[in-house]
């Protein structure tokens, strides 16, 4: 017998105390009603109700065990909820995406994790060292993190190194001339940058990278695209940024004289990601560049 659909027999028979308005409660006739009922009595070897001409009352044995009735079909209950959240979650794929990347980047991410996959995707946007954190302990499936980084126990997938441009202040003197821009004429300009606990290793990259390029500086924190950008427009910093969509008012972008200066990726992932998604993902950074 199906005892959890015969205990909701029970509950609504006793919560009514009529067959009939429980039946209709139910959706259904009174005699599989009255039937379910006699074989969940025979089952638990004891009447559940008095039947009279003016309806049904419950026995001592159905008082004791109406409670218990309800907790067993709230605790399945629950148990189905808790089963469809996991099998929801079976059917969702978990992408991280660095911020600096920006929107059109991580929007061709996901439709591109979506295809190889057929899962549906959620985005999320953090930063290097959130993202690696979250792919190591399981809440991201996959993820597009600064390179390089200590991966925790995240696996490494490709390095997609990213072509960059200067994003210069309009009164800046480097900003006058169409031509590319010389690092070192940026001497003394505070270089717009995550904060260091975002991506240390590079963070520490890009400093060096610039201080031999003849443009030593302290860093301007930003802890977003859009912090880095105000910074910019209001002739605080420059930013070298590999998002083609970064742009605002008061803002000039260059191309970098000499060797490129570019901001290398690297596809994370945790063990059984579907098939081919890393390599998918690697193929759509390359496709912007």
């Amino acid at each position: 017998m199906d005892l959890l659909r015969h205990l909701t027999f029970f509950v609504a028979v006793a919560e009514e105390r009529h067959f009939g308005r429980a039946a209709a409660r139910l959706g259904m006739t009174q005699p599989p009603l009255s039937q379910g009922l006699r074989r969940l009595e025979a089952r638990l070897g004891t009447p559940l109700f008095d039947r009279g001409p003016g309806g049904v009352s419950p026995t001592a044995a159905g008082h004791d065990l109406l409670p218990r009735a309800r907790a067993l079909i709230e605790d399945a209950e629950a148990l189905g909820r808790a089963a469809a959240r996991h099998a929801e979650a079976a059917r969702v794929l978990r992408l991280g995406v660095v911020a600096d990347l920006g929107p059109a980047a991580t929007a061709r991410l996901a439709v591109r994790a979506a295809a190889a996959t057929g899962l549906r995707v959620a985005p999320t946007v953090a930063t290097t060292v959130a993202l690696v954190d979250a792919v190591s302990d399981g809440t991201v499936d996959v993820a597009v993190v600064a390179h390089p980084t200590v991966l925790e126990s995240a696996r490494a997938g490709p390095v997609v190194a990213l072509p960059t441009e200067v994003l210069l202040p309009a009164g800046h003197p480097a900003a006058a001339g169409p031509g590319p821009v010389v690092l070192r004429t940026l001497r003394g300009t505070a270089p717009a940058t995550a904060p260091r606990t975002h991506a240390p290793a590079a963070h520490d990259l890009l400093l060096d990278t610039l201080d031999a390029r003849g443009c030593p500086a302290g860093p301007a924190d930003a802890a977003s695209p859009a912090e880095a950008l105000a910074l910019v427009a209001t002739g605080a910093a420059f930013l070298l940024t590999a998002d083609p969509g970064l742009t605002g008012d008061g803002v000039v972008r260059r191309p970098v004289a000499g060797e490129p200066v570019p901001y290398r990726v690297r596809v994370v992932h945790r063990d059984g990601v579907p098939d081919g998604l890393v390599g998918a993902l690697a193929d759509a950074l390359r496709e912007g560049v």
